[in-house]
Formats: structure tokens, C-alpha cells, sequence
């Protein structure tokens, strides 16, 4: 099929041995790619089975994946999805990765690579073109990804540097992996991360240390229709060029959004307690640029540049020239724990690069932690006799190494906020959402994001699902109708909405693998004639919006077996609780509500599983998940 290598890499860690093997295409047509597939692959192989599978058994396969349109040279289309059962939260997990790893496997002929098993000894794999090779990793155990890195990847030129034919493309664990962090992440070539869901955390039981690729087949590549392509190309560069919100994330980064965050409402501080904070002038987009700044980054044919690099050349945080932390990072490990020292964030930023955590999970582990001290909740038993305080920047360096390392207190904070939410009996003070703590985007300003958050397939989510992409004015959908920047403090007619971003979402940055970022300039239309100019199947938008739908009750039927019911979608008490200021003050989402009118538009039934009927719609009313689900 155009648009696909046609083939994946299944490797086998217990037996040490590998095979390519084909897909059928209609998985190609009714998946289109990414963790449409992979949740597929995931369901053929174990159907029932998945409810009784340990996320951190050796026979959770963990599942890397590409787009149609990854390798093409489009605009913002070079990201690549990691899809596992999650031993964060327990049920379907995903994350989704920028940079060149997604490219440079279909250079090298290969569309995923399914990996099961685990290894007796650190392995780290091989992908050069059709070579293959398992090669022991005893000397890379223990090392920082950014070693890693280094040692795999030869230094014909910057660290970081796209494609060559003779550079490898790098993904790997640290420390935190290999010691069990419930939310480590695979980091590829330092700037980015597999970040939520714990996907390193498998990766690391696995024993695999690194998985480094390179390819040659880089053209010519498959394309239904040239012609139609190069204009679809040069009409996406044109509107990235035109888009206000690209022109930030050019200029500010990620980061761009802190500012205009502050007047919605959309920033959490204070573990989510408060709406104005002092602090913020000296952790925003300006500071950022002013003092720490040294250039922008990007990823594969992507002309936004919103990655950043930085220094801190003096202090004790001193670092780089590497990686700068994201908005996601700033919003953590800054108002979100009281610290407004930069350079401390930047410095927090590269140890969870380096040991490979997630710093949404970690930065909410932490203040929900300084909460629960607080307020009395926990004491010196409970965290080894470590006092925890708001906007101490020296604790928060220390709790990230002693995470990463499962040391102390830090062993506990490696489990994730829920978890230590229900030991502690601090529910009340926890955002997570099926496991999954909520990224830093407060639905207190934008109400749609809340009923995202609680539906969200793999817990609290803004990325699969295109709600605050249009909730944030950054991005409109015309040929759905949603032309005008919407109210976002109001609950009204935010079910129908939600319903359909999430099926949008699915598809736009799930399957077809476009990064939600560049992708602030493109409508859904756009979606379309990509994927058509590409791989030459013509699609309605009802028929992506149904493709979006069989995806996303397929990872509902994988988390329903897993234990997921009604009562598990919900918003935080934390994040129903006014605030007495800033852009969000008074404001509530109205949960019940569009859960009400949300759920015969999803078709679930009172317990929160797909209905029959629903399961018809998009074709997966096949015995063996209806038998599974208890409607046969």
C-alpha cells in the first residue's frame, strides 16, 4: 500500500531471535497507522487474555509505530507512537514522539517494531536496514540516555543533528527504567521523550537498554499521487506560515503558551490550589527567552522549530548548552510546586531527559506530595524524615534523583500520584485520572478539556483529542463547523463537541501520527487530502471520523477489560474546586452534565462499557469481543 513500508520488525528478547513480517491492509485501511495499530495488534493477540496480563510481565508486548505519513517530508508529520499496557496506571497507555526515530525506521524498511520478551542481560537492539542484531548492553546499564546516546550514535556530527546515512537514531531508558518508575519514559536523542505512561518502565523490565536505527531507503518513497502531494505540501507550508500560533511556538517554543495560559486560567499552581502567583514573571515566556535561551530545534521536515536549546553558564544549576524544558516542564516544576527558579527548572528538565521520567507525572507526583505534607496528611515516617515545602528548589533536584534511582521517599514518588492518593487517603488532593495524572491545562478555564480529561482512553489527556487545540482558539475546524474561538468557561454543548475531537484526535495525532503542535495549522480537511495525495485512498470525513471512533472504543474495550467503569470517569474533586482568582476564578465544569449527554453519543452503557449497537457502528461487533465484554 502507498504510504507504508508494509512490513514490521517482531523481536523476540527471551529467544533472542527476530522476523519482518507483513500486515494485512485491511488493518492499514480501518487502523491507518500509529497506536490505531497498535491497539489491533494488541487486542488479536491477547482478546479476553488482556485482563489478567501484567503490564510488566515479559509477554506485554511493547509496540513502536509509524504514520503514513512519517517519512513523507509533510510538514509536522514525523512522529512515531509507543503503545503498552501501562504499569502506571494499569490499562491501555500510549505516548507519542517527535524527532527522527519515526523517519529513519521507514528508512530502513519498517513500518513498527513489536517487541516481547524480556532479556537475562541488558540487550540493546540493532535496526541497521535488514541487519538485525541483538547486542549486549551490560555496558550501557546504568547510563544516563544521554550516554547512551553517545556511545550508539557516532559523532559525525552535533548531537543533534537529523538523519545521515551514517548516524543512528536513538531511543533508550536510564536509570529510571531499569529501577521501576512507574512513569519512565524513553528518551531519543536527549531532546525527545516517549514521556506518559510509563512506556520506559516496560521497556526497562524488558531489559532492553536502547534500541538504535538506521536506514538508506530514503527515496524514492511510495506516493499515490506526486503531483497531488507537492500541492498538498506547498499549501500546509503556506499555512503554518500565516498561523499566529505556529509564529509563537516559532519565536517562544512550547513556552509561548505560559502568557496567554495566565489570562484563561490555564496554568496550575500550587498543586492546582491557586490562580494568581508572584512567581510567574520570572518563569514565563519573556524570562525564558531573555535569560537561558540559545537557539531553537526541530524534528524531521518541520519548519515550526518550537524545540529548545539552552545554558545556564554559572550558579549551581549550571548546564548545557541541551535540551530546554517544555511549557509542560516550566508548568511543573515551576507554579506547580512554587519554585520560580529558571535555571532550577532547566536543570530539573535535563535530569529527567537524562534518567528518562515524565515530567508531567513526576512534576504533579511532587506537589501533591508538599500538599499532603501541608495539610498534615503525611509526616517524616512517611517520607524518611525529608521535610517537604513549597518553592524550595534544592528539594525538588533532590527528589527527581532520588526517584530516578528508587531511593528512599523517591521509591515511593516512583509509583505516581494515585497510587500513593489511595495509601495516604488523600484522593481529595490528586488529579490523576485513571492513573494518569492531568497535564498541566486547567479545565477550570476551558470546560470541553475537563470532560476530555474524564474520557480521555488513556486517562487525563489533551493530546488525543483535538478539545484544546479549539478550546485555546489556536486551531478551527470548518467542514465540523467550528469556525469561531469558543467560550471556553462553560459546559454548554461541550459533550457533542468533545465526542467528535476525540474521534478527530484519534486519527490526526494517534494514527496518522501529526504532531498536535505544527498541526495547529491544519483543519481536518487538510487530514484528508494528506492522507489521500499519500496513500491514495479516498476518505469522507464521516469515514474519518468513524475510523477515529473504531479506535477509540477499541482501547475502551481494552481498558473496560482491565477493570475501567463509569465510575472511573470523572473529573478530580481538586480540579471541580473554585478558585478565588486569576483567568478561571469561579468557574466549574459541569461534569455530570456532559457526562449525561456524553454518553449516548459515545454509546456506553451505565457501567461505561460500549454497547452493542456502538460496537456495530464502527465493526468490532465481532463474537469474540462481544463474549469479552459479557453482550454476546
Amino acid at each position: 500500500m502507498y504510504g507504508y513500508r508494509n512490513r514490521v520488525l517482531e523481536v523476540d528478547l527471551s529467544s533472542g531471535r527476530s522476523r519482518s513480517a507483513s500486515l494485512p491492509e485491511e488493518l492499514h485501511r480501518d487502523y491507518l497507522g500509529g497506536a490505531g495499530i497498535a491497539a489491533r495488534l494488541l487486542w488479536d493477540r491477547f482478546g479476553a487474555g488482556l485482563s489478567d496480563l501484567d503490564p510488566l510481565a515479559p509477554e506485554n508486548p511493547l509496540i513502536f509505530m509509524t504514520g503514513p505519513l512519517t517519512e513523507t517530508g509533510l510538514p509536522s508529520c514525523n512522529r512515531s507512537t509507543c503503545s503498552s499496557l501501562s504499569p502506571l496506571t494499569g490499562i491501555w497507555g500510549e505516548s507519542n514522539l517527535g524527532g527522527y526515530f519515526g523517519p529513519e525506521l521507514k528508512f530502513a524498511g519498517y513500518d513498527g517494531v513489536i517487541v516481547t520478551g524480556a532479556a537475562e542481560r541488558p540487550v540493546c537492539l540493532i535496526i541497521d536496514d535488514d541487519r538485525v542484531e541483538l547486542r549486549d548492553a551490560a555496558d550501557l546499564w546504568g547510563l544516563d540516555t544521554y550516554e547512551v546516546y553517545e556511545r550508539l550514535s557516532p559523532a559525525d556530527g552535533p548531537a543533534a543533528a537529523g538523519p545521515s546515512r551514517t548516524r543512528f537514531q536513538v531511543l533508550a531508558v536510564g536509570p529510571a527504567g531499569e529501577n521501576g518508575v512507574r512513569f519512565a519514559g524513553i528518551t531519543h536523542n536527549r531532546h525527545h521523550v516517549f514521556g506518559r505512561a510509563g512506556m520506559g518502565c516496560v521497556m526497562g523490565s524488558k531489559k532492553l537498554k536502547a534500541i538504535a536505527v538506521r536506514g538508506s531507503r530514503r527515496s524514492p518513497f511510495p506516493l499515490a499521487d506526486q503531483e497531488r502531494f507537492q500541492a498538498v505540501r506547498k499549501g500546509l507550508a503556506a499555512k503554518q506560515g500565516e498561523s499566529v500560533a505556529i509564529e509563537g511556538l516559532r519565536v517562544f517554543g512550547t513556552q509561548s503558551g505560559f502568557d496567554v495560559g495566565l489570562v484563561t486560567g490555564d496554568v496550575p499552581m500550587k498543586n492546582w490550589s491557586i490562580g494568581e502567583w508572584e512567581g510567574t514573571d520570572r518563569v514565563n515566556s519573556a524570562t525564558y527567552a531573555d535569560t537561558i535561551l540559545l537557539r531553537g530545534r526541530t524534528c524531521y521536515a518541520c519548519p515550526v522549530v518550537c524545540k529548545r536549546e539552552v545554558e545556564v553558564k554559572d550558579g549551581p544549576y549550571r548546564m548545557g548548552p541541551g535540551p530546554g524544558p517544555e511549557y509542560e516542564t516550566v508548568a511543573n516544576f515551576g507554579p506547580m510546586v512554587l519554585n520560580d527558579n529558571l535555571p532550577a527548572i532547566a536543570r530539573a528538565s535535563e535530569l529527567c531527559n537524562r534518567y528518562g521520567m515524565d515530567t508531567i507525572t513526576l512534576g504533579s507526583t511532587i506537589a501533591f506530595a508538599i500538599d499532603c505534607w501541608e495539610q498534615g496528611r503525611i509526616g517524616p515516617s512517611e517520607t524518611g524524615g525529608m521535610e517537604l515545602h513549597w518553592g524550595n528548589a534544592d528539594l525538588l533536584l533532590d527528589l527527581i534523583e532520588k526517584t530516578a534511582r528508587g531511593e528512599g521517599f523517591g521509591r515511593d514518588l516512583g509509583r505516581g500520584s494515585a497510587a500513593l492518593a489511595e495509601r495516604w487517603g488523600a484522593e481529595d488532593l490528586c488529579t490523576a485520572v485513571k492513573g494518569l495524572e492531568a497535564p498541566a491545562h486547567d479545565p477550570r478555564g476551558a470546560h470541553g478539556l475537563g470532560l476530555s480529561y474524564a474520557t480521555g482512553a488513556r486517562g487525563a489527556d489533551h493530546v488525543n483529542c483535538m478539545t484544546y487545540s479549539y478550546e485555546s482558539g489556536t486551531a478551527m475546524f470548518p467542514a465540523l463547523g467550528y469556525m469561531d474561538p469558543p467560550e471556553g468557561q462553560t459546559s454548554e454543548g461541550k459533550a457533542e463537541k468533545v465526542y467528535q475531537f476525540q474521534n478527530l484526535g484519534q486519527v490526526f495525532y494517534g494514527a496518522a501520527a501529526v504532531c498536535h503542535l505544527g498541526g495547529f495549522a491544519f483543519t481536518e480537511e487538510d487530514l484528508l487530502e494528506m492522507l489521500a495525495a499519500v496513500t491514495g485512498v479516498e476518505r469522507s470525513l464521516q469515514d474519518l471520523l468513524r475510523l477515529g471512533e473504531r479506535v477509540w472504543l477499541l482501547k475502551r474495550v481494552i481498558s473496560n477489560l482491565r477493570g475501567v467503569t463509569a465510575q472511573d470517569d470523572f473529573l478530580p474533586r481538586k480540579l471541580r474546586t473554585p478558585l478565588r482568582e486569576g483567568g478561571a476564578a469561579g468557574s466549574i465544569p459541569d461534569v455530570d452534565r456532559m457526562l449525561a449527554e456524553y454518553y449516548p453519543l459515545r454509546g456506553l452503557d451505565e457501567q461505561g462499557r460500549p454497547t452493542r449497537e456502538a460496537l456495530e457502528r464502527v465493526g468490532l461487533a465481532d463474537p469474540g469481543t462481544l463474549e469479552a465484554l459479557g453482550l454476546a
